[in-house]
């Protein structure tokens, strides 16, 4: 059954559903899962995906080695069966003189986040703000017109991400700037008892646990396999390295830092940071469930792979003060450990995975 989500709205005041989602290095996720986590009937969809991990090739080529969750920036693709996108340009909005603050309470009015693009020379609690022009993402949620202010998802000057509130004329400075990005995109999260009325759009607001599925994709995980050959009907496959390669991609990231020949980025190890809480709260759903038993050994060690990680992204930001070469050796080292450690723990969980979705077959069967 679903969780009940209120709304605060008013005459003057709309702030749509919106928390402090678990995936949050790279805003794609971030505003996607903000947005479902507030609701049981999306977990199914949360659950089955988040498992698998790669580096494209794209990347790795620009020397940036952009370690990332497939697939990846979900809200850009309208990858989501719970969200319902659509799509303008500021272009747009000016040719019919439409003002921007109307459409974006209208939009709120009627369910809809805000997605677009703003020059953060301009948001204050950013890093660039007052110091260099710089073209991002933002995200609104909600509107408050007696105090002016739009209610907004970014990364602030510590690097956390954070829900703030947004001036009007900020905002509005902001987005009118030169930001050579003109993309507008809206979503509305679909309820679940619309889907009936998606008679000729089966992929809107449902979206069972698929068991086998999620097998798949671990084993893919584990074997690196490529996950993208599997979506070459929809687009050709993306070379990179995959699954648990991207422990040997990481252990070249950091020897070329300690090289000099590569820049620091802490968000790699960050977001192998979230993948493991990800996977300890699937498996805390799946005993939920009943889909894997009550007492797992995998359980305990991946809170030891989500404490390690967590501890080797604190290292990297040390090392961003200390430029010690030791800090990264020992990374090194950490991550080849982990790798055979998460290897063992993954094929005991698809062990699990395959049993339940043998025995759920031959009762459909039976």
């Amino acid at each position: 059954m679903s969780q009940p989500v209120t709304t605060a709205q008013s005459l003057d005041r709309r702030v749509l559903p919106f928390t402090q989602p678990d995936v949050y290095g790279f805003l794609g996720h971030a505003f996607v899962l903000g947005i479902l986590q507030n609701y049981e009937e999306c977990k199914p969809w949360i659950h089955t995906n988040y498992v698998q991990m790669y580096i494209s090739q794209h990347y790795i080529d620009l020397n940036e080695y952009r370690l990332d969750f497939y697939p990846d920036l979900l809200i850009i693709f309208g990858n989501v069966p719970w969200l319902e996108y659509r799509q303008t340009d500021k272009a747009e909005l000016k040719r019919f003189d439409i003002s921007i603050h109307a459409y974006i309470q209208r939009q709120i009015d009627n369910g809809f986040y805000f997605f677009s693009y703003v020059d953060e020379y301009y948001i204050p609690f950013t890093l660039a703000y007052g110091e260099h022009h710089f073209t991002h993402d933002i995200f609104i949620y909600g509107y408050d017109r007696t105090k002016r202010v739009y209610h907004y998802a970014v990364f602030d000057r510590n690097r956390q991400f954070t829900l703030r509130e947004l001036d009007f004329d900020v905002f509005d400075e902001a987005y009118h700037a030169d930001t050579r990005q003109n993309a507008i995109s809206v979503c509305r999260k679909v309820a679940p008892e619309e889907y009936a009325s998606y008679k000729y759009d089966f992929k809107i607001g449902k979206y069972d646990l698929d068991v086998e599925l999620m097998a798949d994709m671990l084993d893919d995980y584990i074997h690196a396999r490529n996950s993208s050959d599997r979506l070459r009907l929809y687009r050709n496959a993306e070379p990179g390295r995959w699954g648990l390669d991207v422990y040997d991609a990481l252990g070249e990231y950091y020897t070329l830092l300690s090289e000099d020949r590569i820049n620091l980025d802490v968000r790699q190890m960050h977001n192998l940071w979230e993948h493991k809480k990800m996977m300890l709260a699937r498996i805390d759903y799946l005993r939920e469930l009943g889909v894997v038993p009550q007492e797992v050994p995998y359980l305990e060690t991946f809170r030891r792979l989500e404490q390690d990680t967590f501890k080797m992204r604190n290292m990297l930001l040390k090392f961003f003060f200390s430029r010690n070469n030791a800090s990264l050796t020992k990374i090194n080292a950490l991550l080849a450990a982990m790798k055979a450690t998460e290897r063992e723990a993954c094929e005991q969980l698809l062990a699990d995975l395959r049993r339940y979705a043998v025995a759920q077959a031959g009762v459909s069967q039976g």
